[in-house]
């Protein structure tokens, strides 16, 4: 008995999707396959890179904010209140602002190999 399996044909009648036309097309797509996969693999170290730093941060600042009510009840004085609060606004802007540049850079980073990579897969370069 043949193994009819391979060349049954679907309830429609038409040929089954897969045999050596699919895997032809393919092979043919290989290439452009093959370098989204490589974009990917950037893009996503990449990415995984800038959450990274960015939880960081969100973790440092927290651990601020919430030492900052610690901080005021120790207060006896409006002038140690203000103070506290002084210091407390220049650190968070200048963690903030630091933070942003970190970020920026991360970014161009992430722009800058992408871009080399695309260039390098349109140049046809493994």
């Amino acid at each position: 008995m043949a193994d009819t399996a391979k060349h049954k044909r679907s309830d429609s009648g038409t040929q089954p999707m897969l045999g050596p036309d699919f895997e032809r097309m393919l092979e043919m797509q290989r290439p452009a396959l093959d370098a989204m996969a490589e974009l990917n693999g950037i893009l996503f170290e990449s990415i995984v890179a800038a959450n990274k730093e960015w939880g960081s941060f969100v973790n440092r600042r927290l651990k601020e904010d919430f030492a900052v009510p610690e901080q005021l009840a120790a207060c006896t004085t409006a002038q140690d209140m203000f103070r506290v609060y002084a210091s407390y606004f220049k650190n968070a802007c200048s963690d903030y602002q630091s933070e942003f540049e970190e970020m920026t850079k991360l970014n161009r980073s992430i722009a800058q190999d992408t871009m080399t990579a695309m260039e390098r897969v349109a140049q046809n370069k493994p």
